[in-house]
């Protein structure tokens, strides 16, 4: 009888275990999104994919007028794993889920061999990461974390 009680307790517990960790587990992936976007100091040309983040990217970019999305991709990540997203200029970016820190997602972010770097963001964020040029413009990263 303590053998059946021992191995009942046992069950319980471990039963337990993954019942309350669940949402744990679902922390355990994200979703980032990245978005390339020509921008040109010439034009005035402002693409309608672009409408959520118009205000951030002419605060962002003073100076440059026109701006076109070129490509989206979207990816999901899971923590201590990383995920590469080839850009239009051949070069590739590359972001690490490094974990969560209170409620920052923590990212590692590659780009070729030109920048590496971490940084932390809140999920449904976007950043940007520019400099690349890209035909006769300046290539903008958009990045979202989700």
């Amino acid at each position: 009888m303590r053998t059946f009680t021992k191995l009942t307790v046992a069950i319980f517990l471990a039963a337990s275990v993954f019942l309350f960790a669940s949402p744990a587990f679902a922390e355990e992936t994200i979703t980032v999104e990245v978005r390339t976007i020509a921008a040109d100091e010439e034009g005035d040309e402002f693409d309608s994919d672009l409408e959520d983040i118009r205000e951030r990217l002419a605060r962002g970019f003073d100076g440059y007028t026109s701006f076109e999305q070129i490509g989206q991709q979207t990816r999901q990540i899971e923590r201590r794993d990383s995920a590469d997203f080839e850009l239009p200029t051949g070069d590739t970016l590359t972001l690490a889920y490094n974990g969560r820190a209170d409620e920052f997602v923590k990212l590692g972010l590659t780009l070729g061999s030109r920048l590496s770097t971490t940084l932390r963001a809140t999920p449904g964020s976007t950043f940007f990461q520019a400099g690349l040029s890209y035909e006769d413009s300046t290539l903008v990263l958009a990045i979202t974390v989700k």
